[in-house]
């Protein structure tokens, strides 16, 4: 088992978001169908981009309780960061500890870095995403996060010899400044690695093999 201080894999296994892309997204696929090509590239890297500047600017704060932002994109990533802010204020329960953690399982060969080992009486993962509102009171949580986080959860222990039980997503927006938050307990953990995650990662490395094989 490895855990590693940054996101250098050493291996050609499949990453946690990589997997999870066999599965469809239809509101996704509707926008992609309606929308112009050009339009949906520029969307696309736009939301990569300040995604990115959103995890580091995070990153920053845990690491050195300071906020730095360096973007072109200000309002939204400081939408996000004041919504982030904000759940510290509403949770001072959460002592954020260790950020951005790199992980290999071994033993069912995939990769993944989760955003943020924390402490709530005991050892938690906290995973943060980044969306949009629009016409809504918070920015969504869609079930796709739910696996992704059981697969780090399951990661974690093995590398760890741990036994984490539970986890939780923070979602904050971009366009306005607040977030949505969601807790897993263990059922939920094991149901969404072993009836989700794991027949994902089956049909990932089949499609893999016969790609390969031509």
């Amino acid at each position: 088992m490895k855990q590693q201080n940054k996101r250098d894999y050493n291996n050609n296994y499949p990453s946690v978001t990589t997997i999870l892309g066999v599965l469809r997204k239809i509101g996704l696929e509707m926008w992609f169908k309606y929308t112009p090509i050009n339009q949906i590239n520029k969307e696309s890297e736009q939301g990569k981009l300040i995604g990115t500047q959103i995890h580091q600017a995070i990153h920053d704060y845990i690491k050195t309780n300071e906020v730095k932002v360096s973007t072109q994109y200000v309002e939204e990533v400081m939408n996000a960061l004041k919504g982030f802010m904000q759940f510290r204020k509403e949770h001072p329960e959460f002592k954020l500890k260790n950020a951005e953690i790199v992980l290999t399982s071994e033993k069912y060969k995939y990769n993944g870095t989760l955003d943020c080992l924390a402490e709530k009486e005991t050892l938690v993962i906290l995973d943060w995403k980044t969306g949009k509102i629009k016409d809504k009171v918070a920015p969504p949580i869609y079930d796709e996060y739910l696996y992704q986080v059981a697969a780090y959860v399951y990661a974690y222990n093995e590398v760890n010899n741990a036994s984490i039980d539970k986890a939780y997503i923070l979602a904050v927006a971009k366009d306005k400044i607040a977030y949505n938050f969601y807790e897993m307990d263990k059922q939920e953990i094991d149901d969404c690695f072993n009836e989700v995650f794991l027949p994902t990662l089956k049909i990932y490395n089949y499609q893999r093999r016969k790609n390969a094989e031509g």
